[in-house]
């Protein structure tokens, strides 16, 4: 996969855990992310790693540091949430 492949993954992955926190369901329209997620061998590992994201998270994203927690961050759910 490519970086920016890894990205639009993981902001589907994340879109579709955050609809689904507000109570959203899929539907026939929905993409394969938001479709499978909640029933995903992962869900609980997937939605732990984005709560452990979000507490270390400023509110910006502007350091070398911050950058690369966000790739680590991207990376770890997309290959929790590749894993079949």
């Amino acid at each position: 996969m490519t970086e920016k492949e890894i990205k639009e993954k993981a902001e589907q992955i994340v879109e579709a855990l955050t609809a689904l926190s507000f109570g959203k369901e899929p539907n026939m329209l929905s993409g394969e992310v938001f479709k499978k997620l909640s029933g995903h061998q992962n869900f609980t590992q997937i939605k732990t790693a984005y709560i452990a994201y979000l507490q270390s998270f400023d509110g910006c994203v502007d350091a070398p540091d911050d950058i690369k927690r966000m790739f680590d961050f991207r990376m770890e759910i997309v290959n929790l949430f590749d894993i079949i």
